[in-house]
C-alpha cells in the first residue's frame, strides 16, 4: 500500500471525451502507516471503491438508470489542506467572493460620474440618486473585509493533523444523462473514510469554476507554496 496521497492524472481529449487533468491532493506522509488494513487487498479495496462511487454518484443523478462507470481509481489519502474543511469552505467561498469583486470593480471602472439628479413631474429637482459606480464603490468596500477574512482562514490553518491517514481518494469517471436527456461524461473525486461508508469530500474533476485545480490554486496562493510542494 502506498504510504503517499499520489498525483493522479485523468488523460481526456476534447474529441475522445477524455480531458487532462491532475488531481492536486498533494503528498504527505510524515512517516505515517496506512492503516486501511481492511482494504489491504486491491481487489477488494478496488470493487469496494466503484461500489462506494457508483452510490454517490447516482444519488444526484437526473436519470440514474442512465449510469455508465468507465474508470475507478483509488489510493490512500492524508490530512493536509485539501481535506481541512474550514479551509476548504474558506477557499470556496473566496471564489465567490472575488468574482463579485471583479463584477463590482468592472461596473466602477466603467463609469465617470457618481451622482446624477433628475427631475420631478412638475419641473423640481428631486434627492439625488447615486449611479452604478456609486454602488459598485460601496459593493468592493463590502466586500474587502469578507475577502481577507476568509484569507485569514486559509493562512492561520493549524497543521497538527497534516499527514494523518484519513481515508480514500477516489477517482471516478462516468457517463449518464443529463436533464436534457443527453449523455455527458462525468469526472468526480470522493475522500472517503477509512471503511469506504462515509464520504468527506466531493471534487469536480471537470471544467468549471470551482474545481478541484481551482480550489487547490486558490489555497495554495494564499499558503505561498506550489503545486509542486
Amino acid at each position: 500500500m502506498k504510504n503517499n496521497v499520489l498525483y493522479v492524472v485523468l488523460a481526456v481529449s476534447v474529441v475522445l471525451n477524455i480531458v487532462l487533468l491532475c488531481v492536486f491532493l498533494p503528498k504527505n506522509c510524515s512517516g505515517n502507516k496506512d492503516d486501511g488494513s481492511a482494504f489491504s487487498n486491491t481487489e477488494i479495496r478496488q470493487e469496494a471503491a466503484a461500489e462506494m462511487a457508483k452510490k454517490l454518484v447516482c444519488e444526484n443523478l437526473y436519470y440514474p438508470e442512465s449510469y455508465d462507470p468507465v474508470n475507478t481509481t483509488v489510493d490512500s489519502v492524508f490530512y493536509n489542506y485539501l481535506t481541512d474543511a474550514d479551509c476548504l469552505n474558506a477557499a470556496v467561498e473566496l471564489i465567490d467572493l472575488r468574482k463579485e469583486y471583479e463584477s463590482a470593480k468592472s461596473s466602477y471602472e466603467a463609469n465617470d460620474y457618481n451622482i446624477r439628479f433628475h427631475r420631478g413631474a412638475d419641473g423640481t429637482f428631486l434627492e439625488p440618486f447615486r449611479n452604478s459606480k456609486a454602488v459598485a464603490s460601496a459593493k468592493m468596500n463590502e466586500l474587502q473585509p469578507e475577502i481577507e477574512k476568509q484569507q485569514k482562514i486559509i493562512r492561520n490553518r493549524s497543521t497538527e493533523r497534516d499527514g494523518k491517514f484519513i481515508g480514500w481518494q477516489v477517482i471516478h469517471r462516468y457517463r449518464a444523462s443529463n436533464s436534457a436527456g443527453v449523455v455527458s461524461f462525468g469526472n468526480v473525486l470522493f475522500v472517503l473514510d477509512p471503511t469506504m461508508k462515509q464520504c468527506y469530500y466531493r471534487f469536480s474533476l471537470d471544467d468549471d469554476e470551482k474545481n478541484l485545480k481551482s480550489i487547490r490554486t486558490t489555497i495554495e496562493n494564499e499558503l505561498g507554496i506550489s503545486s509542486n510542494d
